[in-house]
């Protein structure tokens, strides 16, 4: 059985992420879940559609960016022999 047109219209603008196609596709998920028929199973199904369109639609999240604190030089473990010294 073929998927429903306005599935495959969903669909294709979350692959797609075209605005004006996301926005009917988040009105349609919310229109699907207010009718009063609905029933559970479906209401969980356009739930999950309308959060995968809203977190389409939203802008991604920029990384962020911790301060990184510079080594001083000469200090740790593993730097080889030191020049000059005495093993005993």
């Amino acid at each position: 059985m073929p998927a429903f047109s306005e599935v495959t219209r969903i669909e294709a603008a979350i692959k797609n992420k075209s605005s004006k196609e996301l926005e009917w596709s988040l009105w349609y998920c919310q229109m699907r879940q207010a009718v009063p028929s609905a029933r559970p199973a479906d209401l969980k199904y356009w739930r999950g559609i309308e959060a995968l369109v809203k977190e389409t639609m939203a802008p991604p999240a920029a990384a962020k960016a911790f301060p990184v604190k510079k080594k001083k030089a000469g200090r740790g473990l593993g730097m080889g022999p030191v020049a000059g010294g005495d093993e005993s």
